[in-house]
């Protein structure tokens, strides 16, 4: 596309497509992505859109645009890129370049996040007003997307746009203007959600850096408890964390961000103070941070500390010599160990033992990690509980049914296989999960399934039989408009199935 758009300060990407298309006086949503992308199946994504590589090849060189600089400086990803690991990032960076198919989501977390996103689009009024003077137009800035950051740091309450982030119609893009955001009274934002603004604005202002490792922050966290006096010896005192939080943020506001804090096992306020297995969301590591930290320390300088902090496995050190365990100390253990393994076997040993699993665990750990791997019992082989050569053939009898069923009817969708397993029902998952124990079925599948063309060419019969056509002979466009088919999107077998049809009639009226 010629004359694209630059990019605002702080603009989201889905604000600039939004632009182009206004620019460029393009109305269809499908014509706009064939301009821009040259595919008609993006999906308009507010956060963390993809196919930033077409949005980079849209400018010249000279201006410096680069797949990175678009996904750190105009979307969302500078919040989510330094609480993953960074394989993830680096995958994630990738995903952006060309297409993911929602891979990005559930890999930063997004899509089964506690934190939901709102519905609708969220600006400052004054902010916009300031855009109209310098810029001549609106645009959608980043800082009003951010969940849990419902504040203009400078003007104080954001407001819903009348604009879903999640459109019927998720292939259009829309731009902000005084119609879906009309101006409002200024209303002052509450105090928490203007430090979750200020903070997650030093996120997004961050440049591209290498992401901490899960074992660095669980460090740094036990360390940030153990400083705060939130232990007992080396144990961190969850009851202590939790009340210094909650007085913090208050409970209203941290359950109206769907951070609820209990004393499950399972929540996430204790699973951030435990071993990281997983990363967490920027929320949550706001809300865990700030009760610990001086009023002026930057999340930046955070992370920075955190990617400094050498990982728990560089850290462990080898027990001192004058704390290794005697050998008259050792013998008897292995022993009574070597005697339970014989008789039990490994797994079935430790149940009642687990004070001896423990000792030889952290004393003498090469010899019982060799005697469990030589005394591991097999677990018993097991005949099948279901018969599957039977219920392949069950299921193909069924199939056979279906098909004499809907054979005569020419009006029936496309025979394809999603259509044969929605006829099927209950077994339907069981042939997707299975698909080497269904041998018949999948033989049936290639057998008479519907393909594009053989579909097309019954449309097309079917309307030659409805159609109430001239004496002469039929018109072409007639035809492909009842089949619901276009010159577009007909195979070439269908076209000459057709031709043949058309010469067919001409010759019969002569």
């Amino acid at each position: 596309m010629l004359n694209f758009p630059r990019p605002y300060p702080d603009e989201l990407i889905y604000s600039v497509v939004a632009r182009a298309g206004v620019h460029h006086g393009i109305a269809s949503p499908k014509m706009l992505l064939d301009e821009v992308f040259d595919d008609r199946k993006i999906i308009a994504t507010v956060d963390l859109p993809n196919h930033l590589a077409n949005i980079a090849g849209q400018y010249p060189e000279t201006l410096g645009y680069s797949t990175e600089s678009l996904a750190y400086q105009h979307t969302l990803f500078p919040v989510y890129a330094p609480f993953t690991t960074e394989n993830r990032r680096l995958n994630c960076l990738n995903w952006m370049a060309s297409s993911s198919q929602g891979a990005i989501h559930l890999a930063l977390g997004v899509a089964a996040s506690r934190i939901k996103q709102e519905r609708c689009m969220c600006y400052c009024p004054q902010c916009l007003d300031e855009q109209k003077k310098t810029y001549g137009e609106y645009y959608w800035a980043r800082q009003w997307q951010l969940a849990g950051a419902n504040c203009c740091i400078v003007h104080g309450k954001l407001h819903a746009a009348k604009s879903l982030r999640h459109e019927y119609h998720r292939h259009q893009f829309f731009p902000a203007s005084p119609e879906r955001c009309p101006a409002v009274k200024d209303q002052p934002g509450k105090e928490q959600d203007r430090k979750v603004a200020i903070l997650t604005g030093l996120l997004l202002s961050s440049l591209p850096a290498e992401s901490a490792s899960f074992e660095q922050w669980s460090h740094f966290y036990k360390r940030l408890a153990l400083q705060a006096g939130c232990n007992r010896g080396q144990q961190i005192r969850y009851e202590s964390i939790r009340e210094r939080v909650c007085q913090y943020w208050t409970m209203g506001w941290l359950n109206a961000q769907g951070l609820h804090v209990s004393d499950d096992q399972s929540c996430w306020l204790r699973g951030i103070f435990r071993k990281h297995r997983k990363s967490f969301s920027y929320l949550e590591h706001i809300v865990a941070l700030a009760p610990f930290l001086p009023d002026d320390c930057r999340i930046t300088d955070v992370i920075s500390q955190v990617k400094v902090i050498q990982s728990l496995m560089d850290q462990c050190e080898q027990l001192p010599p004058e704390s290794q365990q005697p050998a008259e100390a050792i013998q008897p253990k292995r022993k009574e160990w070597h005697a339970l393994v014989v008789k039990y076997g490994s797994k079935v040993a430790r149940k009642g033992n687990g004070a001896l699993y423990a000792w030889l665990y952290r004393h003498d750990q090469a010899w019982l990690l060799d005697i469990n791997h030589q005394f591991r019992q097999e677990r018993p082989k097991t005949s099948p509980k279901i018969n599957w050569h039977r219920r392949d053939r069950n299921t193909v009898r069924k199939l056979v049914i279906i098909r004499d069923e809907y054979e005569p009817l020419l009006d029936s969708p496309r025979w394809s296989k999603s259509w044969y397993l929605s006829k099927l029902q209950k077994s339907a998952a069981s042939i997707e999960k299975n698909p080497d124990k269904y041998p018949l079925v999948h033989q049936f599948f290639h057998r008479y399934c519907e393909q594009t063309t053989d579909y097309q060419i019954r449309r097309i019969t079917r309307s030659l039989l409805s159609c109430q056509y001239p004496a002469d002979r039929p018109e072409r466009w007639l035809l492909l408009r009842m089949s619901g088919l276009s010159d577009e999107r007909i195979t070439p077998i269908t076209n000459r199935f057709l031709q043949e049809v058309l010469k067919y009639h001409a010759g019969n009226t002569i």
